[in-house]
């Protein structure tokens, strides 16, 4: 096998399926593969695992929200499918928009664990966890 050959399979063996959903045209969200080009061009590369114990049942999905430092939404947010975005959760996606949806709301919307990292900018980064079984 040809070095050529080899850097082409391995290129190939990550394939980033990654892409933004236009719910208005002005809003949306972000489909993203963990550590994909996309995700880390938005900064949402690799989003905290929050589960402590592995259920073969049971699977986690990570949806990332970027709030600015008033607790209002500044860009759109990354959804983090291990197998098939759920229904509920992408229609709670579509309900969000930049600039109007705030921080209580998001809670409000989604419900359970989030990890809040503070941004330089005095932004907040927060990562929400959606447990599914499989």
């Amino acid at each position: 096998m040809s070095l050529a050959v080899a850097l082409a399979s391995c290129a190939t063996a990550f394939r980033d399926d990654s892409h933004y959903v236009a719910v208005t045209p002005t809003d949306g969200y972000y489909i993203l593969e963990k550590g994909g080009p996309l995700a880390l061009q938005l900064g949402y590369a690799y989003p905290p695992t929050f589960s402590s114990g592995e259920d073969a049942d049971t699977y986690t999905d990570i949806v990332a929200f970027r709030f600015d430092s008033s607790g209002v939404l500044s860009a759109p947010p990354g959804y983090f499918t291990e197998i098939a975005p759920d229904s509920v959760t992408l229609a709670q996606l579509a309900r969000l928009r930049k600039g109007i949806t705030t921080w209580a709301f998001m809670q409000k919307l989604f419900d359970g664990p989030n990890r809040c990292i503070k941004q330089a900018d005095g932004g907040m980064l927060v990562y929400h966890e959606i447990r599914k079984n499989s």
